[in-house]
């Protein structure tokens, strides 16, 4: 594919500074437009690449496909990968009819975590996307990110079900949460402290969407209920809420509409037997880590688990769980974190801080 320039708006934080990181790695001339430019700079840009990739807030989306769509080539690609398109689908089709290479793309995952292993929707416009399509794929797969093909008019109604009841169940049961610990002169940390195993996977999704900023959560419940089908989706959750009040105490109505429920959603009970497995995992590792642990930083490079595991040997420590993770500090230094659960961890620990520190991996904590 002949592609040598590209353009990002928005390609200093975000996905947008994601995106162009990729980018660079397999286009030559690599630009970035940012809020300020003018438009005299943004039209230049714009006649001169081969690609140009928006990844600026949703709101400024469509304003910006119009200040530049006379300015498009049939050759040129376009390609965006905002969370929500109602606001400028309409402008995208019909820049994708004109000629232009068209693709649009949603990275399932915030833009400040590891994309790696995370899925993201590819979603072809128009009859000339095979080039947006293919380098697409390509930007993602950079990233080691899973590219999940999809259907751009199917969007807004799947986002329904996978963003905006998660969310919006989640900021409840934050609400709740914060009446009930308030009430009775607790915390959510006493809460965490003495929980059980449904409640150390829900608190999972519940902190991750209490760590993001309550506009995310309100946007992506705005947007989902600015169409039929996710308004029918909260009427629906009203409605179950309702029938939980009438029930009362009647434990047989209430199991009766429980079973109502998971009956439709996994009828075969396909679905029930695989997340019993992989929840059942996710209990034994957390357990692990939360039994008796401790934390390393280490450079990411090749072999670098590898060396660490044959220091640990050393020590006899009997590993029962390991995590990793690939972070970046304030200055954008990429390091390695591995989170290791022992059954004992009665070993010298300034010995093996020193040890450790000869192959350039911190030991951060032992709990």
């Amino acid at each position: 594919m002949n592609i040598s320039s590209a353009v990002i708006f928005g390609g200093a934080t975000g996905w947008g500074k994601r995106i162009y990181d990729s980018v660079d790695t397999i286009i030559d001339e690599v630009s970035i437009i940012e809020v300020g430019a003018s438009p005299t700079e943004t039209i230049d840009f714009v006649k001169k690449c081969d690609l140009i990739f928006i990844a600026i807030p949703d709101s400024q989306i469509n304003s910006k496909l119009i200040e530049i769509r006379n300015f498009l080539r049939k050759d040129q690609i376009v390609i965006e990968c905002a969370t929500s398109k109602s606001g400028f689908s309409n402008t995208l089709k019909e820049i994708a009819v004109s000629g232009v290479s068209v693709c649009s793309t949603h990275p399932m995952v915030m833009p400040a975590s590891s994309p790696k292993g995370y899925n993201v929707l590819i979603m072809p416009i128009g009859n000339n996307f095979e080039k947006a399509k293919k380098i697409a794929e390509q930007i993602y797969l950079k990233m080691d990110m899973i590219p999940q093909d999809f259907e751009f008019e199917n969007h807004a109604d799947a986002m329904v079900i996978v963003q905006m009841v998660p969310h919006l169940v989640q900021r409840i049961l934050i609400d709740s949460l914060g009446h009930g610990v308030s009430m009775k002169n607790m915390t959510i940390e006493d809460i965490s402290r003495i929980a059980p195993a449904n409640y150390i996977l829900a608190e999972l999704g519940l902190g991750r969407v209490a760590v993001q900023r309550t506009s995310v959560s309100a946007g992506i419940v705005a947007t989902g209920l600015q169409n039929s089908f996710g308004r029918r989706i909260l009427g629906g959750m009203q409605s179950i809420i309702g029938r939980i009040i009438s029930a009362g105490d009647n434990r047989e109505e209430l199991e009766e509409i429980f079973q109502s429920g998971i009956t439709t959603l996994d009828p075969a009970g396909v679905w029930r037997h695989g997340m019993e497995i992989k929840t059942e995992a996710a209990l034994i590792r957390l357990g692990n880590l939360r039994s008796k642990s401790f934390s390393l930083q280490a450079p990411n490079k090749p072999n670098v688990l590898r060396d660490i595991l044959n220091i640990l040997e050393k020590y006899d420590i009997d590993m029962t769980a390991l995590d990793s993770q690939i972070l970046s500090d304030n200055d954008g230094n990429i390091f390695a974190k591995f989170d290791i659960g022992a059954s004992d961890i009665n070993f010298n620990s300034l010995s093996l801080k020193n040890d450790l520190e000869k192959i350039g991996v911190v030991l951060l904590c032992t709990d």
